[in-house]
This record gives C-alpha cells, structure tokens and sequence, in this order.
C-alpha cells in the first residue's frame, strides 16, 4: 500500500514540473501560480551628464549650451550659461561625464564654480570638475573644438527645461 502510494506521489509530481511558472488559468485552476525563479534586481546606472556648448571670449568668455542628465533611468534637459575670466578664443564643447552626490534631480540646477588653466587650439581634450551649492559635483570630459585659452574661473548656471 505504501509503495502504491510513493509511485502515485512521484506520478503527480512529475506531471507538475512543466507547469512551473504557468499561471493559474493555464493549468485551470484559479488563484494558483507556481513561483518562478526571482529575478536579480539591477539598479539604474549612476547619474550621468552629456553636453555641447559654445563660446566667445576676449578677455571675458561667454558661455553657452545645452545637455541631458541622465538619473535613475530618465532623462533630464536642462540649459547652461557661463562666464570666464582671461579667457581669449572662440570655441565648442563636447562633454561627457558622471554626477556625483546627486540625491533628487531638482539639486543639479545651479551655479557651479570649476578652476580651470587649460589651452586647446584645433581640437584638443580636457578634464573639468564642476560643483555647485547642492554639493553635487560634476567630472566632466571634453574635447574642443576652436582655439582657446583659460587661465581662470568658470562659472556655469544650469537650469533644468
């Protein structure tokens, strides 16, 4: 008797494995679904900023573009003015880079304030750190196109479109 019971439960048990993960109203039954395995949770890549700016400068440079933040997994326009002190050129900048202690989207507009001594003259790279009030901070990496030369601060205000 026990053995015809064993074979009976080993009977429904392989009768059930190809219905793991089907839902109840494929098997017929009603509120009943078999859990599949979980699925590993993967979290939004880290703050991200792309942008393209111009500038004109003769002494004081005049700074301006636009970019898109990308944070937790959208997309964020915003708008970009700047000034420069000694500054010399006419240039374009094409920039990339990681946000850094950015908690809600709403603390990337502001002013940020980056010191800066670099020269580009046809198309060259460079490295820019920018930080604002919030404490969020931007490492950004550009290629220039112009001819160009910064021997001061920059200051850059980014508001959100």
């Amino acid at each position: 008797m026990r053995r015809i019971a064993r074979i009976a439960v080993f009977a429904l048990a392989a009768a059930m494995v190809p219905m793991v993960g089907a839902q109840a109203d494929e098997i017929g039954g009603s509120g009943f679904a078999v859990p599949m395995e979980p699925q590993p949770v993967t979290a939004p890549p880290p703050p991200y900023v792309e942008l393209e700016s111009r500038q004109v400068a003769a002494g004081v440079g005049i700074s301006w573009g636009s970019g898109t933040l990308s944070f937790e997994g959208q997309q964020h326009a915003f708008s970009l003015k700047g000034v420069s002190l000694i500054d010399v050129g006419v240039s374009k900048m094409i920039a990339e880079g990681e946000v850094e202690n950015l908690a809600r989207v709403s603390d990337f507009a502001g002013r940020y304030l980056a010191v800066e001594a670099g020269a580009a003259v046809g198309q060259g790279a460079s490295r820019l750190v920018l930080r604002n009030q919030h404490g969020v901070v931007i490492r950004l990496s550009s290629e220039l196109a112009g001819v160009s030369l910064t021997l001061g601060a920059e200051g850059f205000q980014i508001a959100l479109r």
